[in-house]
């Protein structure tokens, strides 16, 4: 046992000051963490000697067949294991398993993955975490079997590591690193992990050659490591003086390490520093590490990530759910499965999954309001409903009712927010309110890429300010490059406002090969064909056409009304007729469909003058009575559309 003199002990403060002027004054250094299972405790994981103590327990009641009390029972001969005492069983871990599971290895390795099942990391993993990935210390070694660093920097969406998991591998292991490091030298749980006598007892070539070079240039830092095992701490043993870079500090909690642990920190000069615990240790070492460290933010993060994360699945459910209605027969088989899992739930999203499919306005209406009476206080289903209400009830007293309550439930929700914006400005006209309400999603989320993209398209239909709207557009898409919508959305603006043609034509193609189905962004990209004059853009026209005579036996929509007109315009180019379009929306104008601001003059400069003198202003009033109701009843001054025929292909 070495004396005081040989051996440091060093106070937690002065050992945090410690590496605080490592990592300040030696950037050419890391620090190498290496975790044993006392680090993983406080995430709720047995030490080595609690599940040490609770197997010599199990073979107590196994194998005692006297009243002998446990520790008597352990001490003497009963477990068959030599030398072994229960006070030391920490020590002994590899024996008592391989006594225990002699002769069922998969018993013990299944013992060790309930210990381990459905633990998360402590706050300590996270700060580890949080240093990993802010400063240039990201390696990591331990002896354990659980994945809590590797969750810890998934959670936090920080850089992925590279775990070496098997030694098989360690020659991937490297001096310089692009990315986090994990060596996990007793295996990972669920390949073959080194647990026994002989398998914790020495460390492969392939391992101690890396783990050598490793701490070349690193400076360990011990925390819930014990040193029982001989595979990890035969390699340290073995390590000849001054091959450790710095100092190794050894941090302990309760009881002074045993007398190998001692004998090696004498060896290399090591230091032992007192702790109260993993979670404690990690925080004050993140504040010392990490610039403008602060734990609040952190937390902050961490939820907000779960929020996008759930959103993110919602969104992608109800992606399904909207394909599965006009797709194939597999399509609609997803559908199925979406409707039935939906049944038997009474989460508010369950609700929102059966409204959404119920194809019968009335019958949403009605588990719309099935759905919130059972679900009073959630906003995320009363601003879905606040959006059904204008967009298919045409009932916008009812909707802003809605959404003020939707609002009133959770203030700061981007997405209810942002509707609201929408509504404010596509219905109420109130313009100074709308841009709040947009400013306002933007600071709950200011990476919302909707939202964005939606307050780039009201500065430039409202507010005409083309450069603000266009920094706002190119914000978007770095926030979502393959959102159909948002795509769609910057190819008007570059069509109608910039004059950028080449550049539109490539955001509308890109657009429709992420969604051929979306009805805005074909008719928009018609619109832009026939503006342009070519054989070329005739030909994409009628294919494009043919496509929304599939679509239009869906649900009736402006950006259908508008397809059909720009089908129209085409006929009367290529045929100087109108065509069949003509009848199909008299039909759609019929049945009525939801209306939004539009502006027709650019294709309507560039294609009615290629149109029969006398069909021109049907075509105008036609347009007139697409973007406003009160002018369909001026369509009957046109003796062509009092003898057309609405046909039923746009069912209601």
């Amino acid at each position: 046992m070495p004396d005081d003199r040989s051996l440091d002990e060093w106070t937690l403060d002065g050992a945090l000051e410690q590496l605080e002027r490592i990592n300040d004054a030696m950037p050419d250094r890391q620090f190498v963490f290496i975790l044993g299972s006392g680090a993983s405790f406080e995430s709720g994981i047995p030490t080595g000697k609690a599940l040490a103590e609770e197997w010599l327990e199990e073979m107590h009641r196994l194998y005692c067949i006297d009243d002998t009390q446990l520790e008597a029972w352990v001490n003497g001969p009963g477990p068959g294991i030599e030398g072994l005492t229960f006070e030391h069983a920490a020590e002994n871990y590899p024996k008592i398993f391989e006594r225990r599971f002699r002769h069922d290895r998969d018993e013990g390795y299944a013992a060790l993955e309930r210990a381990m099942e459905g633990k998360t990391p402590s706050l300590g993993y996270s700060l580890l975490a949080e240093i990993i990935q802010n400063t240039r210390h990201k390696l990591v070694i331990t002896t354990n079997f659980d994945n809590l660093v590797a969750d810890a920097l998934a959670m936090h969406a920080h850089q992925s590591p590279l775990v070496v998991a098997h030694e098989s591998l360690a020659g991937f292991i490297r001096t310089r690193l692009r990315r986090p490091l994990i060596a996990k030298i007793h295996r990972d749980l669920f390949l073959d992990p080194l647990n026994d006598e002989a398998g914790v007892a020495t460390l492969g070539s392939a391992w101690t050659e890396a783990l050598r070079k490793l701490f070349q240039f690193c400076t360990p830092v011990v925390v819930g490591y014990g040193g029982n095992d001989g595979s990890l701490m035969g390699l340290l043993e073995k390590l000849p003086a001054g091959t450790i870079s710095g100092r190794m500090l050894w941090c302990y909690r309760g009881n002074t390490p045993n007398h190998a642990v001692m004998r090696l920190l004498e060896q290399h000069h090591g230091v032992l520093v007192p702790i109260s615990g993993f979670d404690d240790f990690m925080l004050r070492l993140a504040a010392k590490l990490i610039k403008d460290f602060k734990v609040a933010v952190i937390a902050d993060r961490l939820e907000e990530l779960g929020k996008k994360r759930a959103q993110r699945y919602r969104e992608q459910i109800e992606e399904l759910q909207k394909k599965s209605r006009k797709g194939s027969v597999e399509q609609q088989k997803t559908g199925d499965v979406l409707r039935q899992s939906a049944e038997a739930e009474t989460s508010w999203w369950a609700w929102e999954l059966r409204a959404s499919a119920e194809p019968d306005i009335a019958r949403r209406n009605e588990i719309y309001r099935e759905g919130i009476r059972l679900n009073p206080s959630s906003a995320p289903l009363m601003g879905s409903y606040a959006s059904f209400l204008t967009n298919k009830r045409k009932d916008d007293d009812a909707a802003e009712t809605m959404y003020k309550k939707a609002l009133e439930l959770e203030p700061s929700r981007p997405i209810t927010t942002g509707n609201y914006a929408n509504f404010l400005a596509d219905r109420r006209r109130d313009y100074a309110a709308a841009e709040a309400m947009y400013k306002k999603a933007l600071e709950f989320d200011p990476n919302h890429a909707i939202n964005t993209c939606n307050y780039a398209n009201f500065l430039a239909d409202q507010r005409k300010d083309y450069d603000a709207a266009e920094v706002m557009y190119k914000k978007a898409l770095e926030l979502d490059p393959n959102d159909a919508t948002i795509l769609g959305n910057y190819a008007n603006f570059l069509y109608g406002e910039r004059k950028d043609y080449d550049a539109a034509e490539v955001m509308y193609k890109k657009a429709l090969e992420l969604d051929a189905d979306d009805a805005n962004n074909l008719a928009n990209f018609i619109a832009f064909l026939l503006s342009k004059d070519g054989a070329t853009q005739l030909a994409q026209i009628e294919r494009l056409l043919a496509h929304v005579d599939l679509l239009s036996s869906e649900k009736p929509s402006q950006a259908l009304a508008e397809a059909l007109l720009y089908g129209c315009l085409y006929s009367e180019i290529t045929a100087a007729i109108p065509g069949h379009a003509l009848g199909r929306l008299k039909r759609l104008l019929e049945i009525g469909f939801l209306r939004s601001e539009w502006d027709f003059a650019q294709v309507f400069a560039a294609v009615l003058p290629r149109v029969a003198e006398e069909r021109r202003e049907l075509y105008r009033a036609l347009g007139d009575a697409i973007l406003d109701e009160t002018k369909l009843a001026a369509l009957d001054v046109f003796p062509l559309w009092r003898v057309t025929v609405a046909t039923d292909s746009v069912e209601s």
